[in-house]
């Protein structure tokens, strides 16, 4: 079995296909590299492409009214992107960034469109993802919007702890958290100085203990707590 048909059999958008369709798939798709910190497309820029991850992670950012960078979302192995320009043709909505060496599958959109015809399943497979993303985005914003800088920075440590947990296939072991400081900070929308000084005040209640560049979770509830 290829590479690439594993990684369609791990990923939701095509999980109701048989395998002789998870064929046709794969003869459609190109592969490409990317390394850390390579853009692999901006805001603004046309679309009309689906990318998945078979390796590796991105990020998801815009830029603010003062040109400081906010990070929606990082997507890791088995995500996929890019489907909002593919499916309505419009300029891409954010600017994804490579955050490791990346292998990424890419699908064209006259390709996936043709596909979509022949297996009506993705279309419902791919609403279900976006309307999960919708949620996860309006939780987000309602986090930005309501909480203190300590429910932001909580917010953000338990969306990468949900997603590091479903990674290590692990369900109550510690943690490591290795993401920059900045990054976080970004992520939550607050400073880098306020960012630190808050992960220093969670080491005081013991839900985290900070080793480096790691961030080792301990105790998620006191987070869960100070989240919105």
């Amino acid at each position: 079995m290829s590479k690439t048909l594993k990684t369609l059999k791990n990923i939701t958008l095509f999980s109701a296909l048989a395998e002789d369709q998870l064929q046709e798939v794969v003869s459609i798709i190109s592969e490409k590299k990317y390394r850390k910190n390579e853009v692999v497309f901006h805001q603004g820029d046309p679309g009309s492409v689906l990318f998945i991850i078979q390796s590796g992670a991105v990020k998801i950012s815009l830029m603010d009214g003062e040109g400081k960078e906010v990070i929606l979302k990082m997507l890791y192995e088995n995500d996929f992107f890019g489907e909002m320009s593919l499916l309505d043709g419009n300029f891409r909505s954010a600017t994804i960034t490579a955050i490791e060496d990346t292998v990424a599958l890419k699908i064209n959109r006259e390709d996936f469109i043709g596909l979509i015809q022949r297996f009506p399943s993705l279309s419902l497979n791919m609403l279900v993802a976006m309307s999960r993303r919708m949620r996860k985005a309006d939780e987000k914003i309602a986090s930005l919007t309501f909480s203190d800088a300590y429910g932001k920075a909580a917010r953000v440590l338990l969306d990468l702890l949900e997603k590091e947990r479903g990674a290590s296939k692990k369900a109550s072991a510690p943690l490591e958290l290795s993401y920059s400081r900045q990054e976080m900070a970004n992520m939550a929308g607050i400073s880098r100085e306020t960012f630190t000084r808050i992960l220093h005040e969670f080491q005081l209640q013991g839900c985290l203990r900070v080793e480096g560049k790691k961030i080792v979770i301990q105790d998620e509830s006191i987070l869960r707590r100070e989240a919105f």
